[in-house]
């Protein structure tokens, strides 16, 4: 057996040597998570001298209670400062609940204040700013208001869950119904849901615009030739002018293929758009006569959606623009039929064909014609977007900003440069629903944000051309505008109701807030209900001066919704006010109101409306009239709304909804799908 040689001692002395030279560092015993994970080296205190140096959590494996005993007095104590640090400030926090005074620091302060939120270890941070997020009294006295005037229900038409946040219409009329409750409970039944939201979701419902099962598409052979020139110009000439998505000729181009037999196989796609325009330029038109062809107005337009309907299921998911351009048209006629629960729904289907397209980003050839098309069609219903979702209460589906880089349209002097004007115009109208109606800011803190959004509106509508800048200022335009083109003079009237419209938006919460809280307001405070009830009145005056002289705007259904929510301000401040120098101008507003609505008597919910507004009135009146002895509010009668008595018009004992949808989630998630059963338009008029 071979024995190895062990080195002599020469060597064993040299290797002694080198080891004592080598300097021994001690090694932890156990390092935190952090110095762990980095190697940095530990000093196994808790915390840590560098986890406490940058502010992180430090955290160890293994017997955390061990430790836990082995703490330092000095760190004992650090922990007791902190405490007292806490108390102090929760002191001054509950006396300011107590005692509201200006030298104080308000919740918002605090939350930012740099001081304390250094005394805080991280975990402590985290709570501190969830108890600072909670919805609680101390740190929001407008929120909890708003939560009372979001509504969520079912639909009695359509057994469905409905739900409108507090910025739109239907939430805000709930909130003027629950306000002129202590007017009614003498009038009230016993077993009247006098709170349940159901009754008001189900108000307004359009029972002419339903759905029901059709198994065929009917196929037209020349495809309604004889009507469909009439249609198109409805549509071209209306509605296009304002939101210029669709290009005339390049459409009628095609469409001359379709008529004359050129195209022998036709894209569905195009074939959904074609049917579609047809629909709205039937719905939006101005009808001379009562019938064509034997239908009415509601029966062309209900026909052609629902074809358009037929042709998307066979369809199936496609991604092309005439398939985007074709849901946002349906979404419109749902708008103008005043459904805009599934109006909401088409567009978020618009949205996500455009996003699995990728029309939302910049391509190689910006320049092209398709993709300015492209350009034009997604930054429209961008904010088209914003627009309905805050109309409803409801949040957007478009994501950060940052996803979407394709390039904008030209801000010219043509009538496509609108379309920018509006992105501008959406992202103010973003700012107000995040800031104000989502905001957990202090009543006094959203005055001053309402302020400086207003000033960005006003400088958004200095900036838009002069062609179609609205003169909000003047009564009326001067006479250089009346050589404008039709779309200017068009784009001007709709820009001037939906900057009064936004701007009852923004300051409609402080309306809310001064009905609740007579007793406690400020000059900041009457100045925001003022601009409210000014942009309410300026609403009212301008449709009914347009209506006066221009029949096209009688058959823009929507102008419902700007008018009912004008209205409603308008009441609401005369429920707060009571009999006053200030009641004669505003019941004023109320009956011009009544008139407009009563010139667009086709619609169920126009009529409706009316019956909604004059049960208001009497109310108020008889309230008046118990309370003072005489009224300022004088009775008026329309021939063309039937007069009823208080007890039958209470609002929950109304048995149609608000202008909302008959279609369900589960019936519009099916609207691709292949069975045979696919539901369509009710073909029935109003």
């Amino acid at each position: 057996m071979e024995h190895r040689s062990s080195p002599g001692p020469a060597v064993r002395t040299a290797s002694n040597e080198a080891v004592r030279k080598r300097p021994k560092q001690q090694r932890a015993a156990q390092a935190c998570e952090r110095c762990r994970f980095k190697k940095y080296k530990c000093d196994e205190q808790y915390p840590c001298s560098r986890c406490r140096k940058s502010k992180r959590e430090c955290v160890y494996a293994g017997d955390y209670h061990q430790r836990e005993s082995s703490r330092s007095a000095s760190y004992i104590r650090e922990l007791e400062d902190k405490v007292a640090a806490l108390t102090s400030q929760l002191q001054i926090i509950q006396s300011q609940r107590d005692h509201p005074s200006d030298g104080v620091p308000t919740s918002m302060e605090t939350a930012s204040d740099p001081d304390i939120n250094a005394i805080l270890t991280p975990r402590s941070s985290e709570r501190r700013a969830a108890y600072a997020s909670s919805p609680s009294p101390v740190f929001n006295d407008v929120t909890s208001e708003s939560l009372d005037e979001e509504i969520s229900g079912v639909n009695e038409h359509t057994n469905s869950i409905e739900f409108y946040g507090n910025s739109s219409s239907a939430a805000f009329l709930g909130y003027l119904q629950n306000a002129c409750r202590p007017q009614l409970k003498e009038y009230l039944h016993h077993g009247r849901a006098a709170d349940s939201p159901s009754s008001l979701i189900s108000t307004l419902h359009n029972p002419g615009f339903s759905l029901r099962k059709q198994t065929l598409l009917p196929r037209h052979q020349n495809f309604y030739f004889e009507q469909a020139h009439v249609f198109m110009e409805g549509y071209f000439e209306n509605l296009n002018l304002l939101h210029p998505l669709i290009d005339k000729e390049d459409f009628s181009a095609r469409v001359h293929d379709l008529w004359f037999g050129r195209d022998r196989t036709p894209e569905p796609s195009f074939l959904a758009l074609y049917l579609s325009l047809l629909s709205l330029g039937a719905l939006t038109r101005v009808w001379d006569e009562s019938q064509l062809s034997g239908m009415t107005r509601f029966e062309w337009s209900r026909k052609l959606f629902s074809e358009a309907q037929m042709c998307l299921k066979e369809l199936g998911f496609s991604n092309d623009l005439e398939t985007v351009q074709c849901l946002y048209l349906m979404s419109k006629i749902c708008q103008n039929e005043l459904n805009p629960n599934l109006a909401y729904m088409y567009l978020g289907l618009a949205i996500r064909t455009c996003l699995s397209a990728g029309f939302n980003r910049e391509t190689r050839d910006p320049k092209s014609q398709r993709s300015q098309s492209i350009s034009k069609m997604w930054w429209g219903l961008y904010s088209l977007e914003i627009e309905m979702s805050f109309a409803l209460g409801r949040p957007d589906t478009l994501g950060m900003d940052e996803y979407h880089n394709r390039i904008l349209p030209e801000r010219d002097d043509s009538e496509y440069a609108i379309v920018t004007w509006m992105v501008d115009f959406a992202r103010i109208i973003r700012r107000v629903s995040v800031k104000v109606y989502h905001s957990k800011a202090p009543l006094q803190d959203k005055l001053q944000l309402s302020s400086k959004i207003e000033r960005q509106l006003d400088a958004w509508l200095s900036g838009l051309p002069h062609k179609i800048r609205p003169d909000v200022l003047a009564e009326r335009q001067s006479f250089t505008s009346l050589k404008d083109p039709k779309w200017a003079r068009r784009q001007r009237l709709v820009l001037c109701v939906r900057y009064h419209n936004v701007k009852m938006l923004l300051f409609r919460p402080f309306l809310a807030h001064a009905a609740r809280n007579p007793e406690h307001t400020s000059a900041e405070l009457e100045a925001a209900v003022s601009k409210c009830l000014s942009s309410a009145e300026k609403t009212i005056d301008i449709i009914h001066d347009t209506y006066t002289m221009h029949t096209f705007f009688r058959c823009w259904w929507y102008n419902v919704t700007y008018v009912m929510f004008a209205t409603a301000i308008i009441l609401l401040r005369i429920t707060t006010i009571g009999s006053s120098t200030e009641t004669d101008r505003l019941v004023g507003h109320v009956h011009k109101a009544v008139e407009i609505l009563a010139a667009m008597d086709e619609s169920i919910v126009a009529r409706r409306s009316i019956e909604i507004i004059n049960h208001h009135l009497r109310e108020i009146r008889a309230s008046a009239a118990d309370s003072v002895g005489n009224t300022h509010i004088h009775d008026q009668s329309y021939t063309t709304v039937p007069q009823t008595d208080p007890i039958e018009m209470l609002l929950p004992e109304l048995r149609y909804g608000l202008g909302l949808p008959d279609y369900t989630f589960e019936a519009m998630a099916g609207l691709f799908d292949n069975l045979s059963d696919f539901p369509i338009m009710n073909e029935q008029g109003i």
